[in-house]
């Protein structure tokens, strides 16, 4: 293998290549606000030849699945680190959704870059669809356990639509919160000020109310149902 001596990164270790390239990668991730490098931009950075990039990487799309996967492990990693155990369903979607704003926040890099960055469908292997939708079967099984703690009787489909139907209006919150969006819409509407979100808390309170009617809805479409 080729490598530069003159150019080498100083977080460059003889025989850990691919883990140098990663490194150099998610690093400039982190700088560029979820922009991804390009594989000759990978080489100049870690200092090492075209081709060396192209004997772990056989281009950007395999380059960005790995650092998905890599990612995705340091986002399930953080929900098991911040997701309280309870046994109250309730409790613990909802520090599930905490968990995935904080996350947001701590890392907005990786967030983006997370779900910004798109992959062609055929490189949805199931590596990457077992470590990406960890958290949402976790909220699917913790929804599952909502209707069986009110004894109220479902279908897999309408376990699977609530739960698609919160993580879309979660992931919604957060990125047009985080963008400024929401903020922009409120001054120029003349909104309450409180809407803006400007402050963690705001939004905090926003997806424990987002919670409490999720639940509420459940409870009175399955009593609206046995009345008929």
């Amino acid at each position: 293998m080729l490598i530069d001596p003159q150019n080498t990164s100083p977080n460059y270790h003889h025989g850990n290549v691919k883990e140098a390239l990663l490194d150099a990668a998610q690093h400039h991730i982190e700088s560029n606000n979820g922009e991804m490098i390009s594989l000759r931009g990978l080489s100049k950075e870690v200092g090492v030849t075209p081709s060396a990039v192209y004997n772990h990487f056989a281009d950007k799309n395999t380059l960005m699945l790995a650092i998905k996967l890599r990612i995705y492990g340091i986002f399930n990693d953080f929900f098991e680190e911040n997701c309280v155990s309870t046994k109250n369903p309730e409790q613990s979607l909802l520090e599930m959704c905490l968990a995935y704003f904080h996350f947001s926040r701590r890392y907005p890099a990786q967030f983006r870059f997370l779900f910004s960055s798109s992959l062609p469908k055929e490189w949805s292997t199931k590596e990457i669809v077992d470590v990406s939708g960890r958290s949402i079967v976790k909220t699917r099984r913790l929804i599952l356990d909502i209707h069986n703690e009110y004894k109220i009787q479902c279908s897999e489909e309408e376990v699977v639509n609530v739960t698609l139907l919160l993580w879309s209006q979660l992931h919604g919150i957060v990125m047009l919160r985080n963008s400024g969006s929401i903020a922009a819409a409120v001054s120029h509407q003349n909104w309450p000020s409180v809407c803006a979100l400007s402050e963690d808390v705001e939004v905090e309170k926003l997806i424990e109310s987002h919670i409490r009617k999720m639940v509420t809805g459940i409870r009175s479409s399955s009593e609206s149902t046995n009345q008929h």
